[in-house]
């Protein structure tokens, strides 16, 4: 299923304009999406992930599905379109720690703004309280639900959406189960200079 929307996020200095060209460059060159407008959330006003939390306020209507800056998009997705606000689960590849959530792709339907107001109405308590990231905030303070589907042969297994980088930094190829891989605490294998198996899926650097 298609998406009205696209979501993304680029505040701060790491991420810049190339991240973002890049994922709209792999969504419409790899995905198999089709979709009516590509959105980027650009005030900065956290400092850190809790920005991506405007997108609950601004977009209230239609299917949406957001991406992470830093995910490699390298072949067909599958339906990762969701009508309940739904995030990952990566507790099939590592321990739960503070939370066993991922929210580099979420998607929901129509308006969820209850998160973003949530979080608002007392945003200086929980940026303390959650100081190790967002998702321990979805974790703990939001009823959601998590993608059981993996691969664009949708069948339902333990290991969630999409695979991690670091299972598959030294392959010489992608995994052919997945179509899409998130880079985690690993980005930097998007800067300059740094080459592997998902280079031929970006773009070229400016």
């Amino acid at each position: 299923m298609n998406p009205d929307r696209i979501i993304c996020c680029r505040t701060g200095d790491y991420y810049t304009d190339w991240h973002v060209k890049n994922l709209k460059h792999m969504i419409d060159t790899y995905s198999g999406l089709k979709y009516d407008s590509f959105e980027v959330i650009e005030d900065d006003l956290y400092g850190n992930w809790f920005n991506k939390f405007q997108m609950y306020d601004r977009f209230r209507d239609g299917e949406n599905l957001y991406f992470d800056l830093d995910v490699i998009i390298y072949n067909q997705l599958p339906n990762l379109v969701r009508e309940k606000f739904t995030l990952m689960d990566d507790t099939w590849y590592r321990e739960p720690a503070h939370t066993p959530l991922n929210s580099s792709i979420v998607s929901w339907t129509g308006d969820v703004s209850h998160i973003w107001k949530k979080f608002k109405s007392n945003d200086e308590e929980y940026l303390k309280k959650y100081y190790k990231g967002s998702d321990e905030f979805y974790y703990k303070e939001i009823d959601y639900e998590t993608y059981k589907l993996v691969g664009r042969y949708g069948f339902e297994v333990v290991r969630g959406v999409c695979s991690p980088i670091v299972d598959h930094i030294y392959d010489e190829v992608p995994d052919p189960i997945f179509s899409i891989c998130s880079l985690g605490q690993h980005h930097h294998l998007m800067e300059k200079g740094w080459t592997g198996w998902w280079s031929p899926y970006f773009i070229p650097y400016d």
